[in-house]
């Protein structure tokens, strides 16, 4: 082959080829938090044995109890679990999700929402309501939307709870979702979003993948969001391959969720901007499947 004929070759395959490397499509977190927490925990440690001052002590231990809570509170630290967040943009396809249901007052109304726009979703049920609302559960189902697990039993106490007894409270909440609607879930995740120490093995002994968010929307927050500083939230931060944290049920019944409120909107934008949203088997199972 002539110097020209290999110059025509190579320029040929540099046109094939991705100008930059493809990302990760699964978004998982971080995994040096998890690693700078247990560095603290061994400072911690080793002060004590070495007999350090109290003012260092202290200060260690408060470093722990700091990484302990960003642990629990925040998917994205992957310091107790690493749970799929997301997927990388470029599909156009992100995931609304919602918690605490089912709500006969406001899965209905989020159900007649979606439908209308043609764009499905994921629930995460509590086991207890699911059970007290069957027929919530079939609908959500029969429109072409997925569940997920939720907890039986949704207590704030979970992430303290031995693996045992979390495996069995999910287990009863699996066969009360497959009772009713004949699906067995494939996701869960935490009540109040606490990833404990725990969780994670847990949710493996009942066949569950975890699922965390991208975008929280804050609809749950018990004070500082209103509707209309949550929808503000959501559609300035919306991205391509977030899945979107929304609730359809109160962990409180004097409380009512901002989603119906908030979603018209959200679903215009998504309309606006060629965004579909789909169920999180659709964005996530095939990227979760290539990882094993």
């Amino acid at each position: 082959m002539s110097a020209n004929q290999q110059s025509e070759s190579h320029a040929s395959d540099d046109a094939h080829a991705p100008l930059h490397p493809q990302p990760p499509a699964l978004v998982r977190p971080a995994v040096w938090p998890r690693l700078l927490t247990y560095g603290t925990v061994l400072a911690a440690l080793s002060a004590v044995a070495l007999g350090a001052r109290p003012l260092v002590l202290a200060a260690l231990l408060l470093s722990v109890c700091i990484w302990i809570a960003i642990g629990m509170m925040s998917p994205r630290s992957g310091i107790f679990a690493r749970p799929a967040l997301g997927c990388a943009p470029g599909r156009g396809r992100i995931a609304l999700t919602f918690d605490d249901g089912p709500d006969p007052a406001v899965t209905p109304r989020l159900l007649e929402l979606l439908a209308a726009h043609g764009q499905r979703a994921t629930f995460f049920l509590i086991g207890r309501r699911a059970q007290a609302h069957p027929d919530l559960v079939r609908a959500i189902v029969a429109r072409g939307h997925a569940i997920g697990n939720h907890s039986y039993t949704h207590a704030w106490s979970t992430p303290l709870w031995t693996t045992g007894r979390l495996a069995a409270d999910l287990a009863r909440c699996q066969e009360v979702l497959m009772r009713a609607a004949g699906v067995r879930p494939r996701w869960f995740r935490p009540p109040v979003g606490l990833f404990g120490p725990r969780v994670e093995s847990a949710a493996r002994r009942v066949s569950l993948a975890l699922c965390g968010w991208t975008l929280r929307s804050n609809d749950g927050a018990l004070f500082g969001y209103d509707a209309t500083r949550v929808r503000a939230r959501v559609l300035a931060r919306l991205r391509d391959g977030d899945v979107i944290l929304l609730h359809d049920g109160a962990e409180r019944s004097h409380r009512r969720p901002r989603a119906p409120e908030v979603l018209p909107a959200l679903l215009e934008l998504l309309a606006a901007r060629g965004l579909r949203s789909v169920t999180l088997d659709e964005l996530l199972a095939p990227e979760l499947e290539s990882e094993s």
